[in-house]
């Protein structure tokens, strides 16, 4: 049952309110420790929910649409937009992941007398984020989402494992590079140095980015060249400048044919010879995070 302060409560009942919507956005990872306040309101707002005070702002603003809850099982969801400032979230903060996985909270409030407290609308996380010209969108997930995600193991034809996990058991080290120039994308392409390898040597493998505006990100490898050119599969967040300091490590593509070749095959974990209706048809693989080497 949602509990609502009674003074809000009585202020909702009559014929006239002045009420309005705060979300506000714990970030994790790089932005660990970021908090991020948005109101429908077109005026900016200082409300403290019991976990600090924070600022929402209108000029980042943003607008719920339809939003959707349940008793039952079904995930409550919303999309939600705002805009991209200059002083506040830009594009490329969206891009590098800003709200990958935050934890959102939406709260309703009497902005005219903010002591009435507030009534928790929604809670959960941000799901899929993108930007388009100067708006972001962002879909709210309800903690539901987590119980309906796979926690078991499950058939695959390419291997579960993380490359170099307890599992998988094969070493690896993070070699240490610079940027010395930028190619014709300054957020895929680049020429390191430090770097002695044969070609393909880290492909799919990654790049942890150390110093620079994308530094405590990671970029996944798409092509390594011996003379060190290094292009990357997906742009990050941020542009990459030249001496930025980054480490980057080997990878495989979770073929048995691979773990084989690497003389691993003891340790695969998956099921290759699994028979599928379609050849065309994969099962679930598995992701490439950051693990340490032993």
């Amino acid at each position: 049952m949602k509990q609502i302060p009674i003074a809000l409560q009585s202020h909702l009942q009559q014929p006239a309110t002045t009420w309005c919507f705060l979300m506000r956005v714990a970030c994790v990872g790089r932005w660990a420790g970021t908090v991020l306040g948005f109101t429908t309101l077109d005026a900016d707002l200082e409300y403290d929910d019991g976990k600090g005070v924070v600022r929402y702002r209108s000029d980042n603003g943003f607008k719920p649409d339809r939003l959707q809850s349940a008793a039952d099982f079904s995930v409550g969801n919303t999309d939600m937009s705002g805009w991209v400032t200059a002083d506040g979230i830009t594009a490329q903060d969206v891009a590098a992941g800003m709200f990958d996985y935050a934890e959102v909270t939406i709260y309703r409030v009497n902005y005219m007398d903010l002591t009435q407290g507030h009534e928790l609308v929604l809670f959960g996380t941000c799901g899929q984020t993108k930007t388009h010209q100067d708006a972001w969108t962002t879909e709210f997930r309800s903690l539901m989402q987590q119980a309906k995600q796979t926690i078991s193991t499950v058939y695959s034809l390419t291997c579960r494992a993380e490359y170099g996990d307890s599992k998988c058991q094969m070493a690896f080290v993070w070699e240490p590079g610079v940027v010395a120039a930028i190619g014709s994308d300054p957020r895929r392409m680049i020429t390191s140095s430090g770097l002695a390898h044969a070609d393909g040597y880290f492909d799919l493998g990654v790049i942890e980015w150390l110093t620079g505006r994308n530094s405590g990100l990671q970029s996944e490898v798409d092509e390594f060249l011996a003379n060190g050119d290094i292009r990357l599969s997906l742009p990050t967040g941020f542009p990459i400048s030249e001496d930025d300091k980054f480490r980057i490590r080997e990878d495989c593509d979770k073929t048995f044919t691979t773990c084989k070749a690497k003389g691993n095959v003891l340790q695969f974990r998956g099921e290759h010879l699994t028979p599928v209706a379609d050849t065309a048809i994969s099962a679930p693989g598995a992701y490439i995070p950051s693990v340490d080497s032993a």
